[in-house]
């Protein structure tokens, strides 16, 4: 199965209407960059779009967890944990292309989330590669490498749960974060942005649920 590209994975499924908007103001593109106005123009008018698809990637996210990463195999793990960095990447982007400030409490709780799942990742990663190597070495050097190799998975192992708890942490001091930084936008809508995030939040809820099942073969 081909892997879930790793930038904004549903760019093409925008909301009806979105690229003939931006298309006017990528008109006016001068050496690759918008002018200042035109950029947080075209902010202001995507900002309901990217809020629903970052609110959508983050949720999909926590799902997946807090509901399948302990009870799934390592193999299993790894696939969860890609599709994770894979969905934050995404919520990072839209994030980013929804807000005129480079930074922010959410951007950094994203970015936290992302480096520690990435952390997870490579536990995970560490422990089946040593786990098939340990095989070949029994062949060549003996049981004594083996056992060697089976502490190092243990430790592998017992690191992981560890930084799952932290995950576990960040995720109660950044989901209202999140929670906070949505109500605030979504009380600065008119109507008819509201109506753009409710479809866009169900589109891309829909789209992310689906490909990551996919992915992770779920």
């Amino acid at each position: 199965m081909a892997d879930m590209d790793t930038r904004p994975g549903v760019s093409d499924k925008m909301v009806p209407g979105e690229d003939q908007k931006t298309a006017a103001i990528d008109s006016t593109v001068v050496d690759g960059r918008l002018p200042r106005a035109h950029r947080h123009t075209l902010i202001e008018m995507n900002r309901p779009v990217f809020t629903a698809r970052r609110d959508a990637a983050h949720h999909r996210v926590m799902e997946i967890l807090q509901r399948q990463m302990l009870t799934s195999t390592k193999e299993k793990r790894s696939e969860l944990y890609g599709t994770c960095l894979r969905l934050l990447d995404e919520a990072l982007s839209a994030t980013r292309r929804s807000q005129v400030q480079k930074d922010s409490p959410v951007l950094h709780y994203l970015d936290l989330l992302s480096e520690t799942v990435g952390a997870c990742l490579a536990l995970v990663r560490h422990e089946l590669t040593l786990v098939q190597e340990a095989e070949e070495f029994s062949r060549l050097l003996g049981r004594e490498t083996v056992e060697q190799l089976q502490t190092a998975t243990d430790v592998f192992s017992a690191s992981e749960m560890n930084v799952l708890d932290c995950i576990d942490g960040l995720r109660q001091f950044g989901g209202p974060i999140m929670a906070q930084d949505t109500k605030e936008r979504r009380q600065r809508f008119d109507q008819e942005d509201r109506k753009r995030y409710q479809i866009a939040l169900r589109e891309y809820t829909a789209v992310y649920g689906s490909r990551s099942r996919d992915e992770a073969g779920t």
